[in-house]
Parts: structure tokens; C-alpha cells; sequence
């Protein structure tokens, strides 16, 4: 079955988007060739792709795969030697016939040079002086060899069994797609309150205006809104302020992590000297699928771009896609939008906390077999993530303090509705003494008045059944994102589980007597 089925029949989405599709099957072989062997490096072999043979020095290039071994011909034709790996320093020693580590075909030495280009001493070239490289695979195929797509159904340099956790990769990032697809419907009322009746003989005394109801996103940096709402104007301000707080101390605390970072980066320098690979940083440019802490530091930066202060707001000078719709654009679905996507960003900045502290639990367990060759580098390393980690904890507090006040925000576009009710209970109170005083000086104007309050009520009706029909959307949209959201924990869940089931079991301690 074609990967676009698989994946379709495992989320209950329609994919539109092949491309899209097609590099989360591709991102979802590298993630789980590295998690895997993370948690069983003993199984590298089944992910093992052999180059063709070389006749030359720094001919290949590997993209960065992580090199399983190397071997060269002796001298013989397909008689191939293990090739040691050493330091650049060492590229002189290794053709000097006097020197300890003087490099023969029988005895080959290989080494990884500028931008990974290998060089393998002594120098090859044809047959039967060729070398070849095993290595882990990291640029995605099917069997047959073409460049990975939505429509094929296998793998090449990958093991079958393993299969199936790409399938759900890609269905996991297609669901988390559609949710950052996800729009919140605008609330737009669009009738329109009766003229006043003038009478003929007489008037109605009552110069008092027909309320209109008003969405607070749409003046809310106007005078109106300030005049006839204050308190709701006052507590909206409020509570976006302190959204934007939240987020700014989760910013600075990612600064501060970011420090520690910096700091650890040394040691692990020299861990990876030393063979290690545990790649717990990432790459910023890749945050989206990396599991280090630079990309939690740049999910952060995006909602904070997102949501900062606007420059017509009363407060801030920033220009925030959020702020813009709520200050200067006054656009109420533009605004749910912008603060849908930063909740996204809020969200992966959790994922990848999550995706951290879970490679830290590997290295953990690897830790006291990493001491005997890293010369100190665990004592120094557990220092930098103990205070990495306290960051970590601070800001997953800090975002629990964000959607609430984006929750208390949206509770005032009901506040505002209310605001509208009582005004217009008030209204109707005073229309109806106005209206039996003008029916007591001319019966005749009767059917004016009871013409005017027909159409009012059904003013007063239409404006209720809009806001009711908003309301009723705004809940679908939430429950459509909910299910997606419940869709993509399960497989979630069940993607992190296969790789916990092939972690190394804890010996237990013996027991004392």
C-alpha cells in the first residue's frame, strides 16, 4: 500500500498536499534512524549503505552520515582491509615509513578532512587500490533507488519492521499541519436598528439612540468602544498585557538557557571527539523536527514575534502580526488566527522541551561509559544541563500562564454581548414610556409606533441569532481542533513508546545483606 493510503487511512486525512507529504516521510526516516540507534546502537548495521568504490581522495562527500567503516583493497583485488581512523594531525605520520603510525595496504588509516571529505591513507586508486565506505544512510529511498515520495510503499537501507514508525512520523506532523491550518470564524453583525417614526400630529419625546451591538475587535482602540465599555476595554487591555508578559519572561529565561547552552557546547566538543554523537543542541534552522534546546529558544522567538505589542497600541512599539490585527487592522478573524498559530509555536516549544529531556534520559544512561573516555566531561556536562534543565522547568510554567489570558481575553467578546442586552433592556423601557405617551396624545399615529416596535424586535432578534450562530461556529472550529489535537497525542504517544520499548533495561541493585 502507497505511503499517502497508509498515512491517510491512519489519521482519517485527506491529503492534498503530496510534497508536503513527501519530506515528512523523508524527515521521518531520519528521525527514527537516529532514535533508534540512540537507544540501540548495536543496530547500526540495519541501517547501513555501502558507497561505490573509490579511486581518490576526498572524492566523497557524506553529508554529514555518521561513518560505520572504512576498508581499502591491499593491493589484491577485492581483498579489502580495515581502514583506522585517525586525527588530521596524524596525515603526515601515516606516509612516513619510520613512523609508529605509518599507514600500509595491509594496515590502512583513514580521515575525515575539511567539509567531510575522506582521505584514506596510503592514497588509492584504481583496482586494486580502491576503498569504500559503509555508512549510515541519510538521504531517503525506496528499494529501486528513487528520491523518497508519497506513492511509494517501501524503504531502501532501512529495515522493514521499522517502516511503520515513519508512516506514523508522517502522520503525526500531517496532523499537526491540519491544526496549525485550523481558522476561527469572525463574529460580523450586520443588521442594521429601524428609523425612529416620525408622527404626524405629534412626536415621540425620546431623543435617546437604539443601541448597536459592538465587537470588541473592531473598535476596540476607538473612542467608542473606551466610552461605552470602559470596564471591558480596561480588562481586555489587562489581559493581553499580561499575556505578553508571560511570554516575555519565557523569552528571557530562553536567553538565560541559552547561556548554559553555549557553556555546554565545549564539553561536548570533546565528547563527540571522543565518539560520542547525542546531538541534544539541533540545528535552529531545523527546529521544527530537531529535539535540541536552540529549537525550543526559536518556537519561542516566532510566538513572541506573533503576539508582541503592535505600534498603535497603548502601550507597546513592537509590530506583532497579533497586535496589528487588534490595534490597526481591527480584523477579528485575522486575530484569532495570528493567536492560533503562536499557540502552535507555544506547542512546539513544549515538544521539543519534551524531545530534550528525553535524550537526556538516554545519555544518562550511557553516562558512565562515556566518563571512561571523555576525560571529565560527564561532571562538567551534568552541571550545564542540571541549570539547563531548572530553565526548562521555569518556562513550561511560565507558557501554563499564556492561554488562560488568552482565554480571559476572548471571555470579553460575551461581556460585550451583555453590555449590549442591558443597554438595549434599558433602551426598550424607556421607548415603551415614550411610545404609551405619544399613543394617549394621537391614537391615529397606532399603527406607526407598532409598526417601529415589530421591526425593532426583529432587529433585536436578528442581532441574537447572528451572535448565536457565531457562538455555534466558534465551537465547531474548537472541536475540530480538539480532534485533531487528541488525534496526533495518541499517535504521539504510541510513536514515542516503540523507541521506549527498545531502550536499555536499568540493572537492578544487588540486594544488601
Amino acid at each position: 500500500m502507497a505511503f499517502i493510503d497508509q498515512v491517510q487511512d491512519l489519521t482519517s486525512l485527506t491529503v492534498s498536499d503530496n510534497d508536503e507529504l513527501s519530506q515528512f516521510l523523508k524527515d521521518g526516516v531520519i528521525d527514527v534512524t537516529n532514535r533508534w540507534l540512540a537507544m540501540r546502537p548495536q543496530d547500526i548495521e540495519l541501517f547501513a549503505r555501502e558507497s561505490s568504490e573509490q579511486t581518490s581522495n576526498a572524492s566523497l562527500h557524506l553529508n554529514g552520515a555518521k561513518i560505520i567503516s572504512i576498508i581499502r583493497e591491499d593491493g589484491t583485488n577485492n581483498q579489502w582491509r580495515n581502514c583506522r581512523k585517525i586525527s588530521s594531525a596524524l596525515q603526515y605520520d601515516v606516509t612516513d615509513v619510520d613512523s609508529l603510525n605509518y599507514a600500509s595496504k595491509i594496515n590502512p588509516a583513514y580521515m575525515v578532512g575539511n567539509n567531510g571529505q575522506i582521505s584514506v591513507f596510503p592514497s588509492p586508486g584504481s583496482d586494486p587500490d580502491s576503498f569504500k565506505v559503509y555508512y549510515v544512510n541519510n538521504d531517503p529511498e525506496d528499494k529501486g533507488g528513487t528520491n523518497l515520495i508519497h506513492s511509494h510503499s517501501d524503504i531502501g537501507y532501512f529495515p522493514d519492521d521499522k517502516v511503520y514508525l515513519v508512516v506514523m512520523y508522517a502522520g503525526m506532523r500531517s496532523l499537526h499541519a491540519a491544526m496549525g491550518a485550523t481558522t476561527i470564524t469572525d463574529l460580523t453583525v450586520t443588521v442594521v436598528p429601524p428609523d425612529v417614526p416620525l408622527l404626524a400630529s405629534t412626536s415621540i419625546s425620546f431623543s435617546q439612540a437604539a443601541p448597536t451591538y459592538t465587537s470588541p475587535t473592531t473598535t476596540i482602540s476607538g473612542t467608542a468602544w473606551a466610552t461605552a465599555y470602559p470596564d471591558q476595554y480596561s480588562a481586555i487591555t489587562t489581559a493581553w498585557t499580561a499575556a505578553n508578559a508571560e511570554i516575555d519572561e519565557c523569552l528571557s529565561i530562553a536567553d538565560d538557557m541559552h547561556e548554559q547552552i553555549t557553556s555546554a557546547e565545549a564539553a561536548y566538543d570533546k565528547f563527540q571527539a571522543d565518539g560520542g554523537d547525542p546531538a541534544l543542541f539541533g540545528d535552529e534552522t531545523q527546529y521544527l523536527t530537531g529535539v535540541g534546546l536552540a529549537h525550543v529558544k526559536d518556537a519561542l522567538d516566532n510566538a513572541r514575534t506573533i503576539i508582541d505589542d503592535g505600534a498603535n497600541s497603548p502601550t507597546g512599539n513592537a509590530a506583532g502580526d497579533a497586535a496589528t490585527y487588534l490595534y490597526t487592522d481591527e480584523d477579528t478573524e485575522l486575530l484569532q488566527g495570528a493567536l492560533g498559530i503562536a499557540s502552535s509555536e507555544i506547542q512546539r516549544a513544549n515538544a521539543h522541551i519534551a524531545d530534550w529531556n528525553a535524550a537526556v534520559q538516554s545519555l544518562s544512561a550511557e553516562g558512565q561509559g562515556f566518563l571512561a573516555t571523555s576525560q571529565g566531561f560527564g561532571a562538567e556536562i551534568q552541571s550545564k544541563l542540571g541549570v539547563a534543565n531548572s530553565y526548562i522547568a521555569e518556562i513550561n510554567s511560565r507558557l501554563s500562564n499564556v492561554q488562560p489570558k488568552i482565554g480571559e481575553y476572548q471571555s470579553k467578546v460575551q461581556d460585550a454581548l451583555h453590555e449590549f442586552n442591558e443597554a438595549n433592556a434599558a433602551y426598550q423601557a424607556q421607548l415603551q414610556v415614550s411610545i404609551q405617551n405619544a399613543q394617549l396624545e394621537n391614537q391615529d399615529e397606532q399603527f406607526k409606533v407598532q409598526k417601529y416596535q415589530a421591526e425593532y424586535a426583529g432587529y433585536t432578534a436578528e442581532v441574537n441569532e447572528q451572535v448565536q450562530a457565531y457562538t455555534q461556529n466558534l465551537q465547531a472550529d474548537g472541536i475540530g481542533y480538539q480532534w485533531l489535537q487528541d488525534q496526533y497525542n495518541r499517535l504521539k504517544a504510541e510513536y514515542d513508546a516503540a523507541f521506549m520499548i527498545a531502550a536499555p533495561k536499568q540493572q537492578s541493585a544487588p540486594a544488601r545483606r
